[in-house]
C-alpha cells in the first residue's frame, strides 16, 4: 500500500517539476500532462506498483482535478462581454464539430468491422471524462476504452493542437480556442488558456456547449446511424 501523503506529494511535485521543464524549454512535446503520464507509467511499471494502490493514494488529487475543471469558467466569466455576441456561432460550430467527430468515428468502426461495444465506446470522445463515461454507459459501450481514448485525445490536442491550427492558417486566438474546446475538452482548453486569454475563454465556452450537445445529441445520432446500417 502507498501512503496517502506520499502518493499525493509525489504527484503534485512531479507535475510542478514538469511545468518548470515545459516553461524552460517551451516545446509542445514537453506538455506537462504528457510528461507526467509517461513518468508515472514508467515509475509504476519499474517499481512494480499496483495502479489501484496508486489511485487510492491520490484520491485527494483526483477530487481537486474536478474542481480545476470548474475553475476553467473563470476566463469565460472574464471574457463574457467578448463571447456573448458569438454564442450562437460557437454553438453551431460545436454542433458541427461533435457531429463530424461522431460520424467519422462511426465510419471508421464500420470500415474495420469493429464490434458494437467498441463502436459505442468511441462515439463520445470530445468531452470531459465524466460525461464520456455517462454517454458510453448509456450506449452499452466500454467505459474503460472511452476513458483511455478521451485522455489520449486531450493530450494529443494539448501537445500538437496549436501547432496544427497554425499550420492550417488559423491565426485568431478565438478560433483556436473554439477548435481546442470542441475537440480536446479540458486539456485542450488548458493549453488554449496558456496560449492567449481570449483563446482560453472561447475554449471554455466551446467545451461547455460541446458537453451539452454530446450528452443530448450523440445518443440519438448513434441510434440513427445504427438504424441506417441495420
Amino acid at each position: 500500500m502507498i501512503n496517502l501523503l506520499v502518493g499525493c506529494t509525489f504527484t503534485v511535485v512531479l507535475f510542478a517539476l514538469m511545468r518548470q521543464v515545459n516553461q524552460r524549454w517551451q516545446s509542445p512535446l514537453l506538455n506537462p500532462v504528457l510528461l507526467c503520464i509517461v513518468t508515472l507509467s514508467t515509475t509504476l511499471l519499474l517499481g512494480d506498483i499496483d495502479y489501484i494502490d496508486y489511485r487510492n493514494a491520490t484520491q485527494p488529487v483526483s477530487f481537486f482535478l474536478e474542481v480545476a475543471v470548474v475553475a476553467l469558467a473563470l476566463p469565460l466569466y472574464q471574457q463574457l462581454h467578448t463571447i456573448r455576441p458569438y454564442l450562437l456561432l460557437i454553438g453551431l460550430t460545436s454542433f458541427i464539430g461533435i457531429t463530424c467527430a461522431t460520424l467519422i468515428a462511426f465510419w471508421l468502426c464500420q470500415l474495420f468491422s469493429a464490434p458494437y461495444t467498441l463502436t459505442a465506446s468511441l462515439m463520445a470522445l470530445s468531452v470531459t471524462t465524466p460525461i464520456t463515461l455517462i454517454v458510453t454507459d448509456s450506449l452499452n459501450g466500454l467505459p474503460g476504452v472511452a476513458a483511455i481514448m478521451v485522455i489520449l485525445i486531450g493530450v494529443l490536442g494539448g501537445v500538437f493542437g496549436l501547432s496544427l491550427l497554425t499550420l492550417a492558417g488559423v491565426t485568431k486566438p478565438q478560433a483556436k480556442g473554439i477548435a481546442l474546446g470542441v475537440a480536446c475538452h479540458a486539456i485542450g482548453t488548458a493549453a488554449a488558456m496558456e496560449h492567449h486569454p481570449a483563446a482560453g475563454a472561447f475554449a471554455s465556452a466551446a467545451m461547455i456547449i460541446s458537453a451539452v450537445i454530446t450528452a443530448s445529441w450523440v445518443p440519438m445520432l448513434f441510434a440513427l446511424l445504427q438504424g441506417i446500417i441495420s
